[in-house]
């Protein structure tokens, strides 16, 4: 009887995953419209701009982890995003920028570096590895906020699943 193990490809994964949920998010991002970038919904919510600047600095956040460099981390860096992205176009640059460093990072981060226990910005210890698949996830958890924007805005499309 043969025993073959087959591995998983776990980076290979989160990194595919990752440019699934760029190309979802940067296809909700253009079918906002433009005037509604920054527009702020039922007095209480936040911007297009803003949940994107979150999931993008959080993204970015990790990418340095990754790296070796786990910082503080706090809402200076999303406001600092939000100047940074101030068009629909240049968050989608931005990123896809921010995904790609994020998958050289991951790419390069030894078994040990995503194993260690790290502190993230919400203060509740946890392997790097996971964080890494928070920070990817999150982007859709913004995504899903972009959607509900674009219904608030009469549009019941599912952009990300066009051709």
């Amino acid at each position: 009887m043969s025993a073959t193990i087959q591995g998983i490809d776990a980076r290979g994964y989160l990194a595919g995953w990752l440019g699934g949920l760029v190309d979802m998010y940067s296809k909700d991002i253009k079918a906002l419209p433009a005037d509604k970038w920054d527009a702020t919904h039922g007095g209480s919510t936040r911007s297009a701009a803003e949940l994107t600047a979150d999931a993008i600095a959080l993204l970015d956040w990790t990418t340095d982890a990754l790296k070796g460099n786990v910082r503080e981390y706090g809402m200076d860096d999303i406001a600092s995003m939000k100047e940074k992205i101030n068009s629909p176009q240049a968050a989608i640059s931005q990123l896809s920028t921010s995904a790609d460093a994020f998958n050289a990072a991951l790419a390069g981060a030894s078994d040990d570096a995503l194993n260690s226990i790290v502190t993230p910005p919400w203060k509740m210890d946890a392997p790097l590895y996971i964080l890494a698949q928070v920070a990817v996830s999150h982007i859709w958890y913004h995504d899903g906020q972009l959607n509900y924007i674009q219904a608030l805005l009469g549009d019941g499309e599912v952009h990300w699943m066009d051709a």
